[in-house]
């Protein structure tokens, strides 16, 4: 029985190294750095980010604590100033990008001229109305 346990604990031990090391490697602030780091470069590059891996700095934490740390890592660049000035780049991106003519209809000058005389000449006539008088 002592044998089995010595092969089985052995086994396992040896499964863990192969799987990237143990927790007493691990550095879990190096860790969560790498993440919002990680983190603050994809949400900068966009839609032309890559496909995100593992931090190196992150091998062998844990799934727990590595979902743990990602979570930190995450609340933590969003109440950042990183994150205000990637949200500042984007609305900027957004309002040089966005096709304004066909949002807002911009009239050219002349008719601009036109309403303001048509806008005049209502008024003329409402004050000619209620005054009796000719409008100057």
């Amino acid at each position: 029985m002592r044998t089995t346990l010595t092969a089985v604990t052995a086994l396992l031990l040896a499964t863990l190294t192969a799987c990237g090391g143990t927790e007493a490697k691990a550095d879990p602030q190096a860790c969560k750095k790498a993440l919002y780091d990680q983190y603050r470069d994809t949400v900068a590059a966009g839609d032309d980010a890559p496909a995100s891996k593992q931090p190196e700095a992150c091998d062998g934490v844990d799934d727990k604590t590595l979902q743990r740390l990602a979570g930190e890592a995450i609340k933590e660049y969003l109440a950042s100033d990183d994150a205000e000035k990637a949200v500042d780049d984007v609305v900027e991106g957004a309002i040089d990008d966005a096709p304004w003519e066909d949002v807002i209809p911009t009239p050219d000058a002349s008719d601009l001229g036109k309403e303001f005389d048509d806008a005049k000449k209502k008024l003329d006539d409402l004050m000619r109305e209620t005054s009796g008088a000719a409008a100057p």
